[in-house]
């Protein structure tokens, strides 16, 4: 059994996070110094280029914004062709604790864990500090993703997670419009084991988040024609295959 250590990429997608980004990588390079750190700047029309420059992090540039789930496929696509074995993502508007990921990490090796998502809620099965429309969404997503995959996940929307090498090409060429519920149903009706961890992550200080008020209203329909797109790709694949 060969003693050499993973090689393992950190992802960061970023758009317009002037405000946090500088501080995101700072806590990346500090609580994970032998792991490589990626950031995704997905099209920012604010600062956040330029504060990547001046901090000298690899950046890959998309010339547009093209939303979050294209940002982490492009980080997959590049742990790819750069022949890591695990890929870490984590969000960069500072609602993650970079320091809280090396126990994440160790879970996910010690485990076998094909991805493990850094889960908010599967410590206490309890949602009732969150806001009542994303108390209500978290568990509409939950339910649907126990129905199409036969798996409880509580976290379905979590953006910390720890990827194996394994999953990386099937991640990279299915369409994925969301990256959260429809990815997880995915992965699981292809036999891949998906798992949570507990986290605790800050509120938002800064930026805007994606959520609105007419976002509770139309996420949810979207999440369930999602997921029921995400079931029907794994059985084609599964066919294919």
């Amino acid at each position: 059994m060969s003693s050499t250590p993973p090689r393992v990429l950190v992802a960061v997608p970023a758009y317009n996070e002037e405000a946090t980004i500088d501080k995101v990588v700072s806590r990346v390079r500090e609580s994970m110094p032998d792991f490589d750190l990626l950031v995704v700047n997905d099209g920012s029309r604010d600062n956040t280029r330029r504060i990547l420059e001046n901090l000298g992090v690899v950046t890959a540039t998309h010339l547009c914004n093209l939303g979050y789930a294209r940002a982490i496929q492009t980080a997959i696509k590049y742990a790819l062709a750069c022949d890591y074995d695990l890929l870490i993502t984590l969000d960069a508007d500072g609602q993650h604790h970079p320091e809280q990921v090396l126990a994440l990490y160790d879970e996910s090796i010690s485990r076998g864990w094909d991805v493990l998502i850094g889960s908010r809620y599967v410590g206490t099965k309890d949602y009732s500090h969150s806001p009542l429309g994303r108390r209500m969404g978290m568990q509409l997503f939950s339910l649907l993703v126990k129905l199409a995959s036969g798996q409880r996940i509580y976290d379905t929307s979590s953006g910390l997670k720890v990827m194996r090498r394994n999953v990386f090409e099937p991640l990279a060429q299915s369409l994925f419009v969301d990256f959260h519920a429809e990815a997880i149903v995915y992965l699981i009706r292809l036999g891949y084991r998906v798992g949570e961890y507990p986290i605790t992550a800050a509120e938002r200080t800064h930026g805007q988040s994606m959520y609105s008020f007419l976002s509770h209203l139309k996420y949810p329909l979207k999440t369930s024609v999602l997921v029921l797109l995400g079931l029907i790709e794994a059985n084609l694949r599964r066919r294919r295959n």
